[in-house]
């Protein structure tokens, strides 16, 4: 005999696998199977083949199950019957699970519904469609198995975003401040396949530096950075000046060698010894020119590696940031020098923008903001480079909650790209942020509680304030929650699992992991962070946060609690939870479908193609550059775990350097903003070259060639339109902020 699966196929007939699962059905109630009910199992299963199958009224698997259920009810085991429908429930479950999976890696192997979540991933290309698959797999296998029921069930719903997800299975953490004074050490770095020797020139720095930031990147799925680029590389200025003197020596001063090897022993080689340029003048001078050509043609070797060593899947690049601009010493201002000129190099045929790394600037009372202070040249080269490269952006070392300890580099303000902040570590780094990072984030999608709680829908005409606070306390807990589930995953990972990482001592603490890794995650952080609150607080009140001071008030006043909560839950926990306004890009497009699937489309809340990032001022609103900083100011000294200020400007504007810079001094010195970005469009033909703010057509050779540069949420892509839907959209609606201010009334 023969029976019909589920799929189609015809199977010989087994009496046996409804026997089993009958089997297991009374043993389920029981505990055991007696011979009474053995009895009760083995008539029904002659039952069903007898009358059923071998007259042919059935043939089919769903059928043959049916009958089962009904002959238990029949008789007096509807006990069993009902595990039985559970038993029979539960594997349906699972098959349609693993055909949603199958169907969802099916469209990404063949690049069906390509969405762009991430702009740096070429989901087209053969390794871009494996990993979407993948990623595709494993979120469902994370929602359905790994995660508490209820926190899945608030990434499901859109209420709680549980960010690169598909991460948990394998308990792989966020981001690193990469500690290179452990890797450039004496021993150098291992790597799987080899080991490397400590450099002993700036050149070979340069070239280690991609390096390891390459190999880190394989350790984590975030972004890699140096809190001090210009001190990690100063000492190997100093190296490489005094291999170039040493060759003056010989070959310009004429000296022997035996004589060259005396003054090298006996003089303080390096940059600021007067009495060698008096000395040996011509070698002197010789070593300076070198040491400049090499310099900066190293720091071109660095950005044309790290925007072409595609690390990743989907031809990522890694997601590099470097901090700089605080080192005073001439070694450390040549660094900083050399890296600004690279970047206004640019890269490639044509010279273009660089994509990564990220460059941040370390403003600094003292050190770099007033014409007085000793790296106040570099602030002008700074601004000479954004004006043409939107790079660098700007850290307020100045900041009110940058806790700095001058004595300790370590501690220097500084953030990744995005706008990842490492704040205060209660395991005794304390505001040390040298080889630390953030664990995870998660991120509450604030405006479904403006919907839920607010007017937009028309249930009610004032806002349901004591709802809202009720679920946004039990949000927080659901927060909570997640983060330490994924921490777990993390924390019992072997460091076997991250070699470079760990072999390496590039993350604190790696010394004492030997079974497990959470003796260095501890130092990290967990960022509960926050989307659309200009959303919110239109759904709440009918005005967002930029048009009224009480609604700014009530926003605040959520950011505030956030930061209270995370304080809490580090006491808690004994871990460091931190705020953090999360950089939503492929979030801001999917938080929009989700929530205009449940409540569909309300002006100025679901209306827009995406959800505005953060707590930032929606981009649309027409609003100065001053009143933009002095509304985002109210909340940014509560995001111990990042933030951004993003002003958006004509490419024109930027050009009158002396005017930014008064707008970055009041934005630090005024408004006590930790971390600014200023926005504008710079568009390549790929033709010609020819850079500037031009339509899809280049005004110099007639070419539609063209790239369209724009920063989207903190870093670069090569061209915007590669962005999801979301994000172009926003891109397009971006009032620009130069336009509504009027200089010289602040």
């Amino acid at each position: 005999m023969t029976i019909i699966k589920r799929t189609g196929e015809k199977a010989t007939y087994d009496e046996n696998k409804i026997y089993n699962a009958l089997y297991k059905a009374f043993e389920e109630v029981d505990g055991s199977v007696s011979t009474e009910d053995e009895n009760v199992i083995k008539n029904i299963v002659k039952e069903i083949t007898n009358d059923f199958v071998e007259e042919g009224t059935v043939d089919n698997v769903e059928g043959i199950q049916d009958i089962v259920e009904d002959k238990l009810m029949e008789s007096d085991r509807k006990d069993v019957a009902r595990a039985y429908i559970r038993y029979r429930y539960s594997h349906q479950k699972e098959r349609e699970k693993e055909a949603k999976i199958v169907k969802l890696m099916k469209e990404k192997f063949e690049a069906q519904n390509i969405v762009n979540s991430n702009a740096n991933v070429d989901e087209a290309s053969f390794s871009g469609r494996e990993k979407e698959a993948a990623t595709a797999a494993q979120k469902e296998i994370v929602l359905d198995d790994l995660l508490p029921k209820d926190v899945a069930k608030a990434h499901r719903d859109m209420l709680i975003y549980q960010h690169d997800l598909e991460k948990e299975t394998v308990g792989e953490h966020n981001c690193l401040n990469l500690d290179f004074q452990a890797i450039f050490g004496k021993d150098g770095f291992m790597t799987r396949n080899g080991g490397v020797r400590q450099p002993r020139s700036f050149s070979t720095a340069c070239q280690l530096v991609a390096v390891a930031f390459q190999a880190q990147s394989q350790c984590e799925f975030g972004g890699v950075g140096s809190i001090h680029i210009d001190y990690d590389l100063s000492p190997f200025v100093k190296m490489s000046f005094k291999k170039h003197f040493k060759k003056g020596l010989k070959y310009v001063e004429e000296l022997s060698e035996e004589r060259s090897e005396d003054v090298l022993r006996s003089e303080n080689v390096c940059l600021d010894d007067d009495k060698i340029q008096i000395l040996f003048p011509k070698a002197y001078a010789y070593a300076v020119d070198m040491l400049e050509e090499e310099g900066f043609q190293s720091c071109q070797g660095l950005y044309h590696n790290l925007n072409t060593l595609e690390s990743r899947p989907g031809s990522q690049l890694p997601f590099t940031s470097i901090n700089f601009g605080r080192d005073t010493s001439t070694e450390g201002r040549l660094v900083s020098k050399w890296i600004m000129q690279a970047s206004l190099d640019g890269i490639g045929k044509h010279h273009l923008t660089s994509i990564f790394p990220i460059s941040i600037f370390q403003y600094k009372q003292g050190v770099n903001a007033n014409p007085e202070d000793p790296n106040y040249d570099l602030k002008q080269l700074a601004l000479k480079s954004m004006s043409k490269r939107i790079y660098p952006n700007w850290v307020n070392g100045d900041w009110s909650q940058a806790h700095e300890d001058p004595d300790d580099i370590d501690t220097f303000m500084s953030t990744m790209g995005c706008r990842t902040l490492i704040s205060y570590d209660r395991h005794g780094l304390g505001y040390s942020r040298q080889g630390r990072g953030n664990n995870v984030p998660n991120t509450i999608i604030l405006p479904k509680l403006g919907i839920e709680y607010g007017i937009c829908l028309g249930k009610r005409t004032e806002p349901d304030l004591e709802g809202f606070w009720k679920a946004f306390e039990d949000t927080l807990k659901l927060c909570e929650k997640g983060l330490l589930a994924r921490f777990a995953t993390m924390a019992k990972q072997s460091p076997k699992a991250a070699p470079f990482m760990y072999q390496n001592r590039t993350i604190k603490g790696a010394d004492e992991c030997v079974d497990n890794v959470y003796n260095a995650l501890k130092h990290g952080s967990l960022a509960i962070g926050i989307v659309g609150m200009a959303e919110m607080c239109q759904a709440l009140f009918g005005k967002n946060h930029a048009q009224d001071e009480k609604v700014c008030d009530f926003a605040e006043s959520v950011v505030k609690r956030v930061n209270e909560f995370a304080a809490e839950a580090s006491e808690r926990n004994d871990l460091n939870f931190g705020t953090y306004f999360s950089p939503a890009e492929g979030l801001s497009r999917t938080a929009l479908v989700a929530l205009r699937k449940q409540y569909g489309v309300i002006e100025n809340v679901t209306s827009h193609e995406f959800i505005t990032n953060s707590i930032d001022v929606p981009v649309w609103e027409k609003i100065s550059i001053y009143d933009k900083l002095r509304i985002e100011s109210r909340f940014t000294k509560y995001a111990t775990s990042g933030c951004i200020t993003y002003l958006e400007v004509d490419s024109s504007f930027v050009k009158n350097t002396k005017a930014v810079e008064s707008i970055i001094d009041y934005a630090f010195k005024e408004c006590d903003i930790p971390y600014l970005a200023i926005n504008f469009p710079i568009d390549s033909c790929l033709d010609c070259g020819y850079q500037d703010e031009f339509d899809n057509e280049c005004p110099q050779c007639g070419s539609k060639n063209i790239q369209q540069l724009r920063r989207v949420t903190g870093y670069l892509s090569a061209d915007y339109r590669q962005f999801n839907a979301g994000k172009q959209a926003e891109v397009k609606e971006r009032v620009k902020h130069s336009k509504y201010t009027k200089f010289g009334e602040e």
